[in-house]
């Protein structure tokens, strides 16, 4: 079960960096300079990991020895188990109903995708601030989604205050959405706003199904 899930995780985040470069679109300055990887050479990093070899030449991954480095590799880390325990809990529950959150966990690997760019872009001002208050309070919404979907076999077991807290937390998404549905790229907008439409129907439909719950 380990091997698969990792294997799983792997092309499904592999999958969703596609996915997304295709929504955001393409620089086509970057594309219009293909890199040229038997001459290329890179000194704008440090090559301190490196040690004794050589640091020159075309890397896969290059990387600073330096405090972002841990961080990055501490949320990606992260978001990868928390993928990994999310599809080894379908397989062991069998609960489909959990596959309402694949769109929800989406929007959670886009916007933190946003931030190791950000934070490896040492772009801290501009966008890092409003990327991570959508994304922590994405990631609780989900939690929270989460675990009324695990209680939903019986009604009186998922707790009214997480209801309202999930519904307040995607009301305020979609509000503070509906000014970027005109940007070019509206596209990966609709699918990200999504990820809240979802909790808040179900949240609307539960309420309306179970007066207690109100």
């Amino acid at each position: 079960m380990f091997c698969w899930s990792t294997i799983l995780v792997t092309l499904i985040i592999s999958f969703g960096l596609f996915i997304g470069t295709e929504l955001s679109g393409y620089n086509a300055e970057t594309l219009s300079k293909p890199v040229i990887r038997e001459n290329c050479t890179c000194d704008c990093w440090d090559g301190f990991y490196r040690g004794v070899h050589a640091r020159g030449g075309y890397k896969t991954i290059y990387f600073n020895y330096e405090l972002q480095t841990i961080l990055l590799f501490g949320i990606l880390l992260f978001y990868a188990q928390l993928l990994r325990f999310y599809l080894v809990k379908i397989a062991t529950t069998r609960q489909l109903n959990l596959l309402l959150l694949i769109v929800p966990i989406y929007a959670n690997y886009y916007g933190i995708w946003s931030i190791i760019n950000y934070l490896n872009d040492h772009d801290y001002h501009r966008m890092l601030p409003s990327q991570t208050f959508f994304t922590t309070t994405e990631l609780v919404a989900s939690y929270l989604f989460y675990r009324c979907l695990l209680q939903q076999k019986s009604d009186n077991m998922v707790e009214p205050r997480m209801i309202y807290i999930l519904a307040i937390i995607c009301s305020l998404h979609l509000l503070l959405a509906v000014g970027e549905l005109t940007v070019p790229r509206i596209t990966r907008n609709i699918l990200l706003i999504i990820s809240d439409i979802i909790p808040l129907g179900w949240t609307a439909f539960l309420m309306i199904r179970n007066a207690g719950l109100r």
